[in-house]
């Protein structure tokens, strides 16, 4: 999900952009009971994706809030005015925007799994570079973001190996925890919306391109040794070439497996105060919250930490805490 950099905008926008419920009025005074610490208004927003982030405080991210719709809504105005809009390299046409439906089909797998639903997200069909699926661009400080997928999508749920339900809802994910700036755990959740069961359990291998390069590198590596042993160099031990490859995986399966027993100790600390709804409080959880909550011997502990935490900690609790 590539990041890029925008400076914020005091302006004030038209809030129908972040499409709460009611109008002009009802969602300032959302917005307004957020920035002074509501937890019934901030559950409302984090049912709406979104979510607070871990170092934010009820006014910075109601204030973010604002300059989010704003740019959202620049960006309706200039698609209406010139049937295109432009951000940095990348242009999108009003006659290819996602339409709701489509999104509708990802909602479904982020509430069912981790209590959200995105609507707010502009998304386009576009033609990508070859194999590409699609992603969702994301712009801070202010949070904007983007999606774009293969055009094929438009008239088809499925192309090559992405399945457009699971893509959109992969993504929405990604936006929704913007916020957390994850890093160890970020597509760990991201894959828990996949149909099939190897890429929920595996896809989170992968933190960041650098471990992909790691792995394409040393193939290439071995791929190089064995064209100088047939053309060059005969004599050639090619051993220490599968060694690299070996090594490379070896590491990305041991820091995954550690990863993954942090994920299951935090999760399992946090079903003894919310059951099933664990997973929920998980997917709103930094990555240092995470390792702490995987930490705690028992229930009293963790009730013991809940108790020092502010506001966002609240609201994570009333949602998990809900039937």
């Amino acid at each position: 999900m590539p990041d890029k950099k925008t400076e914020p905008s005091p302006e004030k926008a038209n809030l129908d952009a972040l499409r709460l419920p009611g109008g002009q009025a009802a969602q300032t005074e959302i917005l307004d009971k957020a920035a002074a610490g509501d937890i019934d208004a901030l559950l409302l927003l984090d049912k709406h994706g979104f979510i607070m982030g871990h170092s934010e405080s009820p006014e910075q991210f109601v204030a973010r809030l604002h300059t989010l719709a704003n740019k959202l809504d620049k960006m309706q105005r200039q698609l209406d005015k010139n049937g295109k809009f432009e951000i940095d390299d990348v242009t999108v046409y009003s006659r290819d925007r996602i339409p709701d439906k489509l999104f509708g089909e990802a909602k479904e797998s982020t509430s069912s799994l981790f209590g959200f639903s995105i609507d707010w997200v502009p998304g386009f069909f576009i033609d990508p570079f070859f194999l590409f699926g699609g992603c969702a661009f994301t712009y801070y400080p202010d949070f904007f973001a983007m999606f774009i997928i293969r055009r094929s999508f438009r008239h088809s749920p499925k192309w090559f190996i992405y399945k457009r339900k699971e893509l959109l809802a992969h993504e929405l994910c990604h936006i929704a925890r913007i916020g957390l700036e994850s890093e160890r755990f970020e597509e760990t959740f991201a894959y828990q919306t996949a149909t099939s069961s190897f890429r929920r359990l595996l896809g989170g291998v992968f933190l960041k391109p650098m471990d992909s390069y790691l792995l394409l590198g040393s193939a290439f590596l071995l791929l190089l040794g064995q064209f100088l042993r047939i053309y060059l160099f005969p004599a050639l031990p090619i051993a220490p070439f599968w060694g690299i490859i070996a090594l490379s995986i070896l590491w990305l399966a041991l820091r995954y497996m550690h990863l993954m027993n942090i994920l299951k100790n935090a999760r399992n600390n946090m079903a003894l105060l919310w059951g099933d709804n664990a997973m929920k409080a998980l997917f709103r959880s930094s990555d240092k919250e995470i390792r702490t909550w995987a930490s705690f011997k028992g229930k009293a502990e963790a009730e013991a930490w809940l108790e020092k935490q502010g506001v966002r900690w609240k609201v994570i609790s009333k949602l998990a805490g809900e039937k």
